[in-house]
């Protein structure tokens, strides 16, 4: 059950890019849910642009070759500088920051009432629920998750 949160329609002091963003279908909540609520808050809030490779940069001071081939080609690395300069980077980080939910609640309810509980974490991800992540994740009897 989402926890109970006050209602406000605001969406009226967005500026232009955030509204633009606000109505991507991935960001398309149920009124008054925790994740609706939490998204106009990101969308009020200043999400800096992450640090990623400036490959001009490195061009003009002669080390984009060198760099290459320390980062190689199509790696978990470079696909991840790379995702900063895409345009979907803001939608999927709000998606992500509006639909995360943690539950620790392995340590917290005894082991014969803990049979059909929720997944520990869970989120949305380009407008899926992403069930096959948090499968794979368990947490110890101190609370600390695990891959």
């Amino acid at each position: 059950m989402e926890p109970e949160i006050p209602h406000q329609d605001d969406a009226g002091d967005l500026d232009a890019e955030a509204l633009d963003l606000a109505q991507h279908q991935w960001l398309q909540f149920a009124p008054g849910t925790a994740a609706s609520i939490r998204c106009r808050h990101i969308h009020r809030m200043s999400v800096a642009t992450p640090r990623c490779i400036d490959w001009g940069v490195l061009v003009d001071a002669g080390q984009a070759d060198r760099d290459r081939a320390i980062l190689s080609e199509d790696t978990p690395w470079t696909r991840l500088f790379d995702t900063a300069d895409l345009p979907t980077y803001m939608l999927i980080t709000v998606e992500i920051l509006s639909t995360f939910r943690y539950r620790a609640h392995q340590a917290a309810v005894p082991e014969q009432e803990d049979g059909e509980l929720p997944p520990d974490i869970e989120f949305s991800l380009c407008g899926h629920h992403m069930d096959a992540f948090t499968q794979g994740l368990t947490q110890d009897e101190d609370g600390v998750m695990r891959a």
